[in-house]
């Protein structure tokens, strides 16, 4: 897999990578339509909430259910099985969250078809502005960027990508390292990620943020 290009940007297959390798990691298996919880070496936990929801395009939910489970590591265990309305629109969104303590530990999304392998549809998502908020500190010679996004619209907004570039020229600046990237916000929902990157390599102009993504 290539999980950075030659300009050591990485691409959308190293956060899959990186969600995938989760010690503790909440799956949809599409072979049964199973909800998953995989305990790589996360240790023997109890009490974990499985939560999944079926989200049509113009961002309502379908379908959604929620049960408790333990969770031995080096282990694999079924939480329940999805199961599909006829409400669903004819591309829609699998929405999976593993909770602890009320506290998000880890969580998944997919699209799916209602044929399989057309995602046609998706071009007819309306266009969404999210609102965005970046801090910018230089400490030494590395710069921290924090940025927190939110869809305040009625609509998801999918395949979320942010990339660093110069002030004054508008050029990428590279290697950067995102906590995310190419992610999904439903309606109403917040996310922040950070990003680090040396000093040097901005070539003397002060990074800012550039927010990207399939309907933006």
């Amino acid at each position: 897999w290539q999980t950075y290009d030659y300009y050591f940007d990485p691409t959308a297959a190293y956060f899959g990578c990186k969600k995938a390798s989760e010690p503790l990691h909440i799956q949809w298996n599409p072979v049964w339509d199973d909800i998953e919880v995989v305990n790589y070496h996360g240790g023997n936990r109890t009490s974990l909430t499985v939560k999944a929801q079926l989200i049509n395009m113009d961002g309502s939910v379908q379908w959604e259910k929620e049960t408790v489970v333990n969770s031995q590591e080096d282990s694999t265990i079924k939480g329940f099985k999805l199961e599909f309305p006829e409400s669903l629109s004819s591309v829609y969104f699998i929405k999976l969250a593993l909770v602890e303590n009320g506290k998000i530990v880890s969580d998944n999304f997919y699209w799916r078809g209602k044929e399989e392998g057309d995602y046609k549809a998706l071009h007819q998502l309306p266009k969404v502005n999210l609102t965005a908020k970046t801090d910018t500190h230089k400490s030494g010679g590395e710069w921290l960027l924090t940025t927190t996004l939110k869809n305040e619209t009625a609509t998801p907004a999918i395949m979320i990508r942010l990339k660093v570039n110069g002030s004054k020229s508008s050029e990428r600046i590279l290697p950067v390292f995102y906590s995310d990237n190419y992610f999904f916000l439903m309606p109403g929902e917040e996310k922040t990620i950070t990003m680090k990157l040396q000093n040097v390599d901005t070539r003397g102009e002060k990074p800012v943020v550039d927010i990207s993504g399939f309907n933006l």
